[in-house]
């Protein structure tokens, strides 16, 4: 008989994604609500404007832009940032003729990635 799962002394830490992400990843989350944070060209001065998070206004710490949330695909996407080590993670899109978001993005550091919830 097989003995059971372990966890040992060594410095292993294993965190299941959830189910629509990635396997090879170690932590994630899916849905837009989950997005994270991204940083934004103003349109008006091309400042970078940090959205912390997908339902935050896009308020530009130089000049007086300020736009709804819905306004985040009529801007410039120059990052997004991982959550948990604030690497500046890889992203993109599958359907960029169908989306104007990204719909992936992928931490290179800690392997953190979250996936756009979409129904095809």
């Amino acid at each position: 008989m097989l003995a059971p799962l372990r966890v040992g002394d060594g410095p292993n830490e294993f965190r299941l994604s959830s189910v629509e992400t990635h396997t090879t990843t170690l932590d994630g989350d899916t849905g837009w609500a989950y997005r994270p944070p991204a940083t934004l060209r103003c349109p008006e001065c091309a400042t970078d404007i940090i959205q912390g998070g997908p339902r935050e206004p896009i308020d530009c710490p130089t000049c007086a832009v300020d736009l709804s949330p819905e306004r985040f695909a009529d801007l410039e996407l120059l990052a997004l940032r991982c959550p948990l080590c604030r690497t500046r993670m890889q992203h993109g899109r599958r359907h960029p003729e169908t989306f104007d978001v990204p719909e992936w993005a992928t931490c290179p550091n800690c392997q953190y990635h979250w996936e756009f919830k979409h129904f095809y």
